[in-house]
């Protein structure tokens, strides 16, 4: 049987599962007994990449799109080694060339080292069919990098949205002849949905601030501050000129894989990674079923532009997320900083497709 490249997308129903069942274990619980379908897509042809893909669901990403017939998959990773070893199990398992995977280290801790990987994968590849965004962190404790953002500020969100923009050509390039429109998915969760505004009042309204905010530090409220941020990102690229606006000759969406088992939370303290072993054990789906829900997002028609892929269907997003006037000063205030690391990142984003 000939599978096709792109996958349909509907709406969320209100009164059906998981939307109509009500209370947080109760959806939870629902969500582990009722994973997302593997998709039944082909890669064929195309080039993916997958950043933290050594690890976690990334891994399990990388691993799916090898099996689904991908011609060369692009390994993102912060360790060499992890990621060569990351390239052997792959090739073992699904017989995927070793030739065909590549291995190309970033960190995305630093500015300079997503400017960096990104001049060499335009070296490594001409085109992107596939970019899925996925390498991140959850934050148990107030760590400033750098350049001065809390640790998953840089990392989930500001260093994650220079480098879609920076490899936005390589998708470009793909959206002629890719056999269905090329995307670019970030990896993101209905945690964003839970921010309240209220949360940002002792910074003045920002988000960006809030997050960063040191002394007001709450990891489940930073959670969701961070993807929220991250969900502001992607509205912005997403109505870009340089992705075809709504045309979108580049299909620009996020998704939330729920749950899973992965070392999401490997920074926790031991006595939180073990309560959070056992909490996962009854309420959370598995990395590769978490999985699904990243590979079916990037194989997704064009209906899903600018959307949020959760559950097997496009997932209402937040109040806030709805909220124009709040992710358009969110945006800005985000673009204040990265264009201070890349000057040309408007002219980047607003040059028509």
């Amino acid at each position: 049987m000939t599978l096709p490249n792109t996958l349909s997308a509907h709406q969320a129903s209100e009164d059906q599962p998981p939307l109509s069942i009500k209370g947080d274990l109760a959806r939870l619980r629902w969500s582990a007994k009722n994973p997302p379908a593997d998709p039944a897509v082909t890669f064929a042809g195309k080039t993916v990449l997958v950043t933290g893909a050594n690890t976690g669901l990334g891994f399990a990403a990388a691993l799916s799109y090898a099996s689904k017939g991908a011609s060369r998959l692009i390994l993102a990773v912060r360790s060499a080694a992890k990621g060569e070893a990351a390239a052997r199990e792959i090739a073992a398992r699904t017989g995927m060339a070793a030739s065909s995977i590549v291995v190309a280290t970033v960190d995305l801790a630093s500015f300079a080292s997503v400017r960096d990987f990104a001049a060499r994968l335009a070296e490594i590849t001409p085109r992107l069919d596939v970019a899925l965004l996925n390498a991140g962190l959850a934050s148990a404790t107030f760590r400033r990098e750098e350049a001065g953002w809390e640790t998953a500020v840089q990392v989930n969100v500001l260093a994650t949205a220079l480098m879609a923009v920076l490899i936005l050509p390589l998708l470009q390039a793909a959206a002629p002849d890719s056999g269905g429109r090329p995307h670019l998915t970030f990896v993101n969760s209905i945690g964003h949905a839970e921010v309240q505004r209220e949360w940002l009042d002792g910074s003045g309204g920002s988000l960006l601030q809030a997050a960063n905010d040191e002394a007001a530090f709450d990891q489940r409220k930073h959670y969701g501050m961070v993807k929220l941020l991250a969900m502001a990102a992607v509205r912005a690229i997403a109505r870009s000129p340089a992705v075809g606006g709504t045309d979108a000759r580049v299909i620009v969406n996020s998704c939330c894989p729920h749950l899973c088992k992965t070392d999401l939370g490997r920074e926790f303290p031991l006595v939180q990674r073990a309560v959070t072993s056992v909490f996962q054990a009854f309420f959370a789906r598995s990395a590769e079923e978490g999985a699904r829900t990243l590979v079916g997002a990037t194989a997704l028609g064009s209906e899903s532009h600018g959307r949020f892929w959760h559950h097997d269907v496009l997932y209402p997003v937040g109040d806030l997320a709805q909220d124009d006037a709040f992710m358009d000063k969110t945006w800005a205030e985000m673009k204040e900083v990265l264009v201070q690391v890349q000057p040309d990142l408007d002219s980047r984003l607003n040059a028509a497709l």
